[in-house]
């Protein structure tokens, strides 16, 4: 708060900082159970857009000395919002420690909110049925692809087939896993976790790093291979207890769809996906090492199994 502040508003800063709608059912709420992942991940999503709304409408310029500062009355919309967010968490917070603390200390909360979110979602991954078929299809912007049991790879383009080879089958780890391994692999989380931690970098992948290309490959199987429901939901428990998983809020996806997007900050940049939690489909994914010539963002349109190709 600055002299400014203070001296127009009468108010100490601690005064100030409490002065806000909300702030009496904050320092009553004391400590009470946690709430549901989705009512957790709303409340972060809405001081987060109240915070960038508040960035924009800012003014640019102050008659105190020319500094760039924003009246601190100004500010209270987002505080507001964020002790109604603290009340909803059940997070127990002290009058005396209601100003931001280190920036550093914000990484709580969303880590345990990404734990929370993706384990509610392996939970309606777990109820979702793969249907039945011969080929595995996935429809992508630019044309479809089709794997059968046998692991050939076929790629149509407006119905009609421009290519066919065999597929070298989805990595995990170290190891790659046909579609008949795959009904075989662990739907152990813990088990799978030390798979995804201990990936080996692949020749034909110089650029990434171990962990980023293990959380690549995890997210990939999710949205892009014949996985039991029971595999999908021990993947996101899985995912669930990686570190540096990070929930970053509602956003939507480049088709339009809504979902709920999650990085991961690996040694070659920020790896996002995102997620529709309704039905635990992975609707995109953007990797972060590859070139400009490369195709860095797969957005998945549907996923699923089917009996004919075109």
């Amino acid at each position: 708060m600055s002299t400014y502040d203070m001296e127009e508003t009468g108010m100490t800063e601690r005064q100030a900082v409490l002065d806000f709608p909300g702030a009496e059912a904050l320092r009553a709420a004391g400590r009470v159970e946690p709430p549901p992942a989705k009512a957790l991940a709303q409340a972060l999503a809405a001081v987060e857009e109240a915070v960038r709304e508040a960035s924009v409408q800012a003014p640019r310029e102050d008659a105190l000395k020319g500094a760039v500062v924003r009246p601190f009355w100004k500010r209270r919309r987002a505080v507001a919002l964020l002790a109604v967010a603290a009340v909803a968490a059940g997070v127990a917070v002290a009058s005396a420690n209601m100003a931001a603390g280190p920036a550093g200390t914000q990484q709580g909360p969303r880590a345990q909110s990404a734990s929370a979110f993706l384990n509610d979602v392996a939970e309606v991954a777990a109820t979702q049925s793969t249907g039945s078929g011969t080929y595995w299809k996935t429809h992508f912007k630019t044309g479809d692809t089709y794997t059968s049991r046998s692991m050939e790879f076929t790629y149509v383009v407006d119905g009609k087939a421009v290519r066919t080879s065999h597929d070298p089958g989805w990595r995990l780890g170290s190891r790659r896993f046909d579609w008949n391994a795959l009904d075989r692999l662990t739907t152990d989380p813990a088990l799978l976790l030390g798979q995804i931690e201990h990936t080996t970098k692949d020749s034909a992948d110089e650029d990434e790093d171990a962990a980023t290309l293990g959380f690549v490959q995890a997210s990939t199987l999710l949205a892009n291979a014949p996985a039991s429901p029971e595999l999908r939901s021990a993947l996101f428990r899985a995912l669930a207890q990686l570190k540096g998983v990070r929930v970053a809020g509602t956003v939507k996806d480049s088709a339009g769809r809504s979902g709920t997007e999650l990085s991961f900050r690996g040694g070659v940049g920020t790896t996002e996906v995102i997620i529709d939690p309704r039905t635990s489909k992975l609707l995109e994914l953007n990797e972060p090492w590859r070139s400009e010539k490369d195709q860095r963002q797969a957005t998945y349109l549907s996923t699923g199994l089917t009996d004919t190709i075109g």
